[in-house]
């Protein structure tokens, strides 16, 4: 009973706070208050994801704890703001929690993966804000290899004339100075696997747009130039027998749906939603692939794909990604040249980070801030020798229309 009338007490002092302080500077108060609670919460929810992670960190014909699995950490939506009730800006307490958790040397997490939308959009000003308190509480204390991948809302695009829009560069010049060399928002990066091999993990920019010609809020957008890139350099360069092949992207691969029938029911993709995947159906397949796609929105603007993967090497495990708030994984169907003859392909969504951004249509899972459910994340430990993802979480993942819900899955790749 206490601690329902704290939390009330709480949620009150944030209302009247948020109502009265309309710059962001004065929402400081509200995140340092709930420090001590969170810290509570942060300890449950550590201990019981550090359990779960525990029982799968490690193959199980393995009885000397050799072959330990590729264990990632993945967060998604973490929507940074001066109004969130976990994550604002000030002091963004689920995102530091998430960077706490995957860098205890116990757990041997090998990457930590943000899937997108860093932030909830603003002004052009305070959008920056955001995006640089990300940036920092990301990189803060943290020791492990660590990747994102845009999402629509990392954009700003908020109004018709563009004036609070940031562009690919602004992006870039926040968010992946330490994610490559290159002045591009999309990249590649390997890492040692400890069962042996390479972990091939390639960034995917759904806003590389040349200009502000698209509104990349609703609408993701690829150029031809990084699809070059991707079917002659990232699946290609450097591959070897021993890599495996993750791919971050932020919206869901899958036709879209007014009627939420498939988990992109809220935005769309410029080019049709099948191009990547039947790309990398391509690969996978080892045979070729020379196609264009027609623009949505502008008849004149194409793409073309000719790629020859006939001599390629290595596998590919999945697809990360976000944007429905919601914890999920799924088969990717209904594209052109599909291989009946090998396992689909696989997609694993995670759900946002702070309970105050809530979802349209899939956000099921109950949350409550400042309670051990008011953060949710994903952790994956990868076994590239049984060719299987094996799935657990931190925090909130039941989904409400589900009394029976595994806090242990697993997912075959191959």
């Amino acid at each position: 009973m206490e601690k329902k009338t704290l939390h009330l007490i709480y949620a009150i002092i944030a209302l009247s706070s948020t109502i009265a302080c309309k710059d962001t500077e004065d929402n400081l108060s509200i995140s340092t208050l709930r420090s001590d609670i969170n810290d509570y919460s942060y300890t449950i929810n550590n201990n019981e994801a550090t359990r779960r992670l525990d029982s799968i960190m490690y193959n199980k014909t393995d009885t000397n704890n050799i072959y330990e699995r590729f264990k990632i950490v993945h967060i998604s939506d973490p929507h940074i703001s001066a109004v969130s009730t976990n994550n604002n800006y000030t002091n963004p307490t689920n995102l530091k929690q998430s960077v706490a958790f995957a860098n205890q040397p116990k757990l041997k997490i090998n990457a930590l993966i943000a899937t997108g939308d860093f932030i909830s959009n603003s002004s052009r000003k305070d959008a920056i804000l955001f995006m640089e308190s990300f940036t920092k509480h990301f990189y803060e204390g943290n020791h492990i290899p660590s990747f994102i991948c845009t999402g629509n809302h990392d954009c700003n695009m908020i109004e018709s004339i563009p004036k609070n829009y940031l562009s690919k560069e602004k992006i870039h010049s926040i968010l992946f100075q330490k994610q490559t060399q290159t002045n591009q928002n999309y990249f590649y990066s390997d890492i040692a696997n400890p069962q042996g091999g390479t972990i091939r993990i390639i960034s995917l920019d759904m806003l590389d747009q040349p200009a502000c010609e698209y509104n990349t809020l609703f609408y993701a957008y690829f150029s031809q130039e990084q699809i070059n890139w991707l079917g002659n350099i990232a699946l290609k360069k450097g591959i070897t027998d021993q890599h495996s092949i993750i791919i971050l992207t932020h919206y869901p691969f899958q036709a879209y749906s007014s009627n939420a029938k498939t988990y992109l029911c809220d935005g769309d993709f410029i080019y049709p939603w099948s191009m990547i995947p039947e790309i990398v159906e391509a690969y996978r397949s080892r045979s070729s692939i020379s196609k264009t796609y027609s623009n949505k929105l502008k008849r004149d603007s194409s793409i073309s794909v000719n790629f020859n993967f006939h001599d390629s090497k290595g596998e590919f495990i999945c697809y990360l990604g976000g944007h429905d708030h919601f914890t999920t994984n799924f088969d990717i169907h209904d594209f052109e040249n599909e291989n009946k003859n090998i396992s689909p392909q696989k997609m694993l969504l995670c759900t946002n980070q702070a309970p105050s951004e809530i979802g349209i249509v899939y956000n099921r899972v109950i949350r409550e801030a400042d309670s051990p459910s008011s953060n949710s994340f994903c952790i994956y430990a990868i076994d590239t020798k049984e060719k299987n993802i094996y799935i657990t979480f931190f925090g909130a993942y039941k989904p409400t229309n589900q009394t029976e819900y595994p806090e242990i899955q697993t997912v075959s790749y191959q």
